[in-house]
């Protein structure tokens, strides 16, 4: 029995150093500040046009709906990450049928920091920055075009598999959250419908949303957004996402 259990524990500590191969899908909700070029229609000169929008928001686009339609409340925002931090994308996640349905932006490169707390077998924790190309989606009314999210965060990680994972929100802390100003999003910015209860990580942003709403094209300045990784989704298939 000794001998079994020495080589499940080398067995264990091996996966851990080589990475688990597959992806991780977890609810997420996020709140952007948004600013187009308008005109002040008084003097006619150059001024900000605030159009802050949320997680909802980037779903109905990426579906081809209107940015304030509530008729689909199962298709929510999620972001999924591989075992090894190599890659991740935001993506319309259906709840009904534990789908991907459509991906919002994928990254092109990922960097991460990882760190092992004491009394751990592997690495628990990990910074993370990336750079989320958004893909074109929906219609010729109302859709993404292109853009990017230039993504920096941190996740919790799998002991064991090195997977990011949620705890407790009590226990979700880092020393770099007030530096970096990531916070938990009021609910009312982006309504999940399961309370809060566990979280996976924090992240803010900044990017340029390029998007048509009704029929009309508009480029978005993203000076700052946030995210909240939360909760694990059933392993997520893909049906018709891009």
């Amino acid at each position: 029995m000794v001998l079994v259990v020495a080589g499940l524990t080398v067995a264990t500590i091996a996966a851990v150093a080589a990475g688990v191969v597959g992806s991780k899908t977890f609810r997420t909700t996020g709140y952007f500040i948004g600013l187009t070029q308008g005109i002040n229609p008084v003097n006619g000169h150059p001024q900000y046009d605030y159009v802050n929008f949320a997680g909802h928001n980037l779903v109905n686009l990426a579906m081809g709906r209107n940015l304030t339609d509530t008729n689909f409340h199962k298709q929510v925002m999620a972001m999924t990450f591989e075992c090894d931090l190599s890659a991740a994308s935001l993506v319309v996640y259906d709840l009904a049928t534990s789908n991907v349905v459509a991906t919002i932006a994928k990254s092109t490169s990922v960097d991460s920091v990882k760190q092992r707390d004491v009394n751990r077998v592997g690495p628990n924790r990990a910074h993370f920055v990336t750079i989320l190309q958004i893909g074109q989606n929906g219609n010729e009314a109302n859709g993404l075009l292109s853009g990017y999210f230039t993504v920096a965060g941190r996740v919790n990680l799998d002991p064991l598999t090195g997977c990011p994972e949620p705890v407790l929100v009590s226990l979700d802390r880092d020393p770099l959250d007030k530096l970096a100003d990531d916070i938990e999003l009021p609910a009312s910015d982006d309504p999940d419908s399961v309370p809060l209860i566990v979280r996976t990580g924090l992240a803010h942003l900044i990017g340029v949303v390029d998007a048509v709403t009704e029929g009309t094209t508009n480029t978005v300045l993203v000076p700052y957004g946030g995210l909240s990784i939360r909760r694990g989704l059933p392993a997520a298939g893909v049906s018709a996402a891009n």
